[in-house]
């Protein structure tokens, strides 16, 4: 079963596919995997991969960050604040995973910059 960051990238992906006006069909078609991948990313049942949400990113012409937010980023200095509260509940193992989280999408930002 999927977690709720699962669940939440699913929806998001969902909605930027609709809107960009593709099939689950199509977009699987596009981006070299199976229609289910698709239904099961998109229902937060799997864990879709930052490669494979990255080349979707690429078929959908968003930012990879788009799947990552649910609402606009407010401005730098307030966004940052906001982070830092959020950070300062995390313990270290959450830490570590958000460290690597971060790197890791800075990473496919410069590649695909």
């Amino acid at each position: 079963m999927g977690t709720l960051l699962d669940k939440s990238i699913g929806a998001r992906l969902r909605h930027l596919r609709r809107s960009a006006g593709y099939t689950q069909e199509q977009l699987a078609e596009l981006v070299g995997c199976e229609v289910s991948t698709i239904g099961h990313c998109e229902n937060g049942k799997d864990r879709i991969s930052l490669t494979l949400l990255s080349k979707i990113a690429n078929v959908l012409n968003v930012e990879l960050y788009k799947f990552f937010i649910h609402r606009d980023v407010e401005g730098d200095e307030k966004t940052l604040e906001s982070i830092n509260s959020l950070l300062k509940t995390a313990n270290r193992i959450q830490l570590g995973l958000i460290y690597d989280t971060i790197s890791n999408l800075l990473d496919l930002t410069d590649i695909n910059s």
